[in-house]
């Protein structure tokens, strides 16, 4: 059928493949995961401190620790199933490689940390945190890469067809993307200044990303 044809090359062009969006996560996972443990070993000097009187007044509450991890989860699982055209996902793509690069500099020219504070273990979240905390480092706190990659996601969601078609959507990734950086500050991970500052870097790459995208989606 001659007329098929175009169907399909359009069908190509509009969606993305899941076994592409699969490379195309993995590789984003490997650099940041790849570049931020190979920082934190790297840079040894932390020489700026952003606790403020709001830090410390913020409750500690290790039970957001589950929330705390559910962003490698909720964004594979998310850019695969939700995220469907082509232009939103490549969009999404590059924001966070763009956001890789711009944590990288920050923290290896603002290396700072979070003074933490010891704790008994006594739950299971609290035994999970402590493990968390074995394996990732105090430093690397400015911008939050948690914070970061949460709110890209959440606009990417936001720009995809299904949440036009469901808006509940939307709203069901903001809460979401607020609960991560809640998690971050409840669990003394990181500084307000490290939430705000992850929001803006999200919502400025997310937008220096179109034209990256829109060149990727042409030559592909």
């Amino acid at each position: 059928m001659p007329y098929m044809r175009p169907i399909c090359d359009f069908l190509w062009r509009l969606f993305m493949p899941r076994t592409a969006k699969v490379k195309y996560l993995l590789l984003m996972m490997f650099l940041f995961l790849g570049s931020y443990i190979w920082i934190q070993a790297a840079v040894t000097a932390h020489k700026f401190d952003f606790l403020t009187s709001y830090d410390i007044a913020i409750p500690f509450m290790p039970e957001f620790i589950w929330i705390y991890h559910s962003i490698l989860p909720a964004v594979a699982l998310s850019m695969i199933l939700l995220v469907r055209t082509r232009e939103v996902f490549l969009n999404t793509f590059w924001a966070a490689i763009i956001a890789t690069v711009i944590l990288n500099i920050s923290y290896v020219l603002l290396p700072s940390f979070y003074p933490r504070m010891d704790f008994e273990i006594n739950t299971i979240s609290e035994a999970v945190l402590a493990w968390t905390r074995q394996i990732d480092a105090s430093n690397n706190t400015f911008p939050s890469g948690h914070v970061s990659f949460a709110w890209l996601l959440c606009m990417g969601v936001w720009n995809s067809l299904l949440s036009r078609q469901f808006t509940y959507i939307k709203w069901v990734y903001f809460l979401w993307a607020i609960a991560i950086s809640l998690s971050t500050l409840v669990l003394k991970q990181h500084y307000i200044i490290d939430v705000l500052s992850g929001i803006v870097l999200a919502s400025l790459c997310f937008y220096l990303a179109k034209p990256a995208a829109r060149l990727h989606g042409r030559l592909i």
